[in-house]
């Protein structure tokens, strides 16, 4: 279970640093992120999805043990930020953000009422959250 702690860890990490810093339209839409906003996401995500993967690499109990914090706290956030808005509608100011980026790219949910769909890049990036959730929790408490 450790392996797949990690593999998932990995996966998230890597896929949300290639759709923030590359343009990969229509799947996402980078190119209308300021350069602050690209390395803000980058920089603060990236140390949040990082310092998991080196405690389980380096078998640091106490960033293992952080990692159960990380991960659920990225959940909330996500949820939040693109599930709340989807299935109960959002504010005028984040449907301008949704408006300006997302608006056009990839979208497989249906949508709900007038209310922001999250796109395929995010509800890819959710999916790989949930997963490295779940295999860190189980690697964490199965015994060794």
């Amino acid at each position: 279970m450790l392996t797949l702690a990690f593999i998932s860890q990995i996966l998230l990490l890597l896929f949300h640093q290639a759709t923030t810093l590359f343009d990969f339209y229509p799947f996402n839409n980078v190119r209308h992120y300021t350069l602050k906003e690209r390395v803000s996401e980058c920089c603060v995500n990236g140390l949040l999805m990082v310092a998991p993967v080196v405690g389980f690499v380096a078998q640091l109990k106490w960033l293992m043990t952080a990692s159960l914090v990380i991960y659920p706290t990225l959940l909330v956030g996500e949820y939040l930020s693109w599930w709340q808005p989807y299935f109960f509608g959002t504010s005028e100011g984040w449907q301008k953000v949704y408006d300006r980026l997302f608006k056009n790219t990839i979208v497989v949910l249906p949508p709900l009422k007038n209310n922001p769909v999250p796109n395929l890049e995010h509800t890819v990036l959710h999916l790989l959250t949930l997963a490295a959730t779940v295999f860190t929790y189980i690697a964490y408490f199965t015994p060794r």
